[in-house]
């Protein structure tokens, strides 16, 4: 399918470009990796652009970096190794995740979108949360809220939010604190487990059918109850399960505690007690905007676009979408 331009990239994208705006220059071949790159002029301001400005490796120089890199991050390897394993920069490695996250959760944004109200979900969802934590595991945890589709495992939503130090600390942790607390300018962590399991929850509410039942499970959370039935009402069937239950596959949670599994065998920094830890929570939801597209698709998802997640795995870190 041949790429049109809808609007010039000097001008504000959100205003579309009326039909013809654009023609076709002169076509080059890249050298780095020999794809032919058509440029367009645009007929408004005669200023000169091509299809790579629209592409999400725009201005990257090593872009044979990105399907290695990607793969890497997505298979428990850190951001250091990944640096000295192919003999680049950590800071190049470091721009990488930001790039895939961002565009890891448009994507997904997309695919949501795109699937909307008219096929509906069917089944149940299911939300937990798992913690890890930045920097220091007393002083800094963190939480991250996940909403999957219990018959696809699909990841519909997931969000990274603060939680406060785990308290009894000991003097020289509480040392410690005092100084992070004054290098965040006084303020106390506190926590945003409320507000970022909400957004989960929204995020359902966006994709369900506005008038059928809705099918939540969770543990026995108070705070899950109280904003589920404030978003669905009467509409809300809500299965509540202790968390002493075993985690076996008789436990009614065990897709969203099977999906926490693999989020921690797959990323370094969600693994427990390692070296390989965020040191900015930031850096955990770039992670988990990489993660939620080969979750989304790779699964037995009704919006699956492939059957074949490493070659997805590659289309997408290859960024040939805008």
């Amino acid at each position: 399918m041949e790429f049109r331009p809808d609007h010039c990239p000097a001008k504000n994208p959100n205003v579309p470009a009326p039909p013809a705006s654009s023609t076709n220059a002169a076509a080059t071949t890249r050298a780095c990796d020999g794809r032919r790159v058509q440029r367009f002029q645009c007929k408004a301001c005669k200023r000169t652009f091509s299809t790579q400005t629209f592409r999400v490796d725009y201005g990257l120089k090593r872009v044979s970096l990105d399907v290695k890199i990607f793969l890497a991050l997505i298979s428990k390897v850190t951001l250091r190794q990944i640096a000295k394993t192919h003999h680049c920069t950590l800071r190049t490695v470091a721009r990488r995740l930001d790039l895939f996250g961002k565009q890891g959760r448009g994507f997904h944004e997309w695919r949501m979108r795109m699937r909307g109200i008219a096929t509906p979900w069917e089944g149940q969802f299911q939300l937990d949360e798992l913690e890890t934590f930045e920097h220091n595991r007393r002083l800094k945890p963190v939480t991250v809220p996940v909403l999957v589709h219990k018959p696809s495992y699909c990841i519909l939503h997931a969000e990274v939010g603060t939680l406060p130090a785990r308290k009894p600390l000991s003097k020289a942790n509480l040392a410690k604190l005092a100084r992070y607390e004054k290098l965040e300018g006084d303020v106390k962590r506190k926590s945003e487990s409320r507000e970022k399991m909400t957004r989960c929850f929204e995020a359902l509410a966006r994709v369900c059918d506005p008038k059928a039942k809705v099918f939540v499970g969770t543990d026995e959370k108070h705070t899950y109850g109280v904003a589920l039935r404030r978003l669905f009402g009467e509409r809300l069937v809500h299965q509540k399960t202790h968390s002493s239950v075993p985690r076996s596959y008789k436990n009614p949670l065990f897709p969203i505690n099977h999906t926490f599994a693999m989020l921690r065998d797959n990323l370094s920094r969600l693994v427990r007690r390692n070296w390989g830890a965020s040191k900015k929570r930031e850096k955990s939801r770039a992670t988990c905007g990489s993660i939620s597209p080969g979750a989304t698709t790779c699964g037995r998802s009704p919006i699956a676009i492939t059957r074949r997640p490493r070659r997805w795995s590659r289309g997408f870190a290859r960024a040939c979408s805008r």
